[in-house]
């Protein structure tokens, strides 16, 4: 049977020919309100009362400043994680269906908006000295490392990283035979 039977083809997912529209708007979503939150935050005056959950910090590390000794070796990781995620979700997770393009689109929208933190940063840009954290949560038993300051990015990309595991868990789609598609051999 000859390649160029379309019937022969087996069909395209919808969820992979449709992945922008699962993508995109998480993705844009979480870029954009981290950046607008913490532009309109760390803009306010020094002397604005601002609820205790909120924390306005600037952090050259990672979670609980891990590495911040180092910020030119966290900026260097981030580019280099950057399109090595962009480049795993599109050649493994964008075909898969709408949960995990939800999921890469926050972890990617998150990890560009925390990436441009730390670009501007190192460039000098913007007065940044790191990464705008601002939620602050105590959960009260765990004193002696509270939950570190984090920002809307930080919540994209964990929130991603949580549906990416709970769909480990999800049971595999039984294989469907393609009917009518049978092989033809010359010999």
């Amino acid at each position: 049977m000859s390649g160029s039977d379309p019937a022969a083809t087996p069909a395209t997912p919808a969820a992979f020919r449709h992945w922008g529209r699962w993508f995109w708007p998480v993705a844009l979503s979480v870029l954009v309100l981290d950046q607008l939150t913490k532009w309109w935050l760390f803009a306010l005056p020094g002397n604005t009362r601002l609820p205790t959950w909120i924390l306005p910090a600037q952090n050259s590390g990672v979670a609980w400043s891990i590495g911040h000794q180092w910020p030119w070796a966290v900026t260097l990781v981030t580019a280099l994680l950057l399109p090595a995620l962009a480049w795993v979700w599109w050649r493994w997770f964008r075909p898969l269906g709408a949960w995990e393009n939800l999921a890469f689109g926050g972890i990617l929208g998150g990890a560009l908006g925390n990436g441009f933190d730390r670009a501007c940063a190192r460039l000098d840009l913007f007065h940044l000295r790191g990464v705008r954290d601002f939620i602050n949560i105590d959960l009260g038993f765990w004193p002696a490392h509270p939950w570190p300051t984090f920002n809307i990015a930080d919540a994209g990309i964990t929130g991603g990283f949580l549906v990416l595991v709970a769909l480990t868990f999800r049971k595999p789609k039984a294989a469907t035979a393609h009917a009518g598609i049978v092989a033809v051999s010359d010999r």
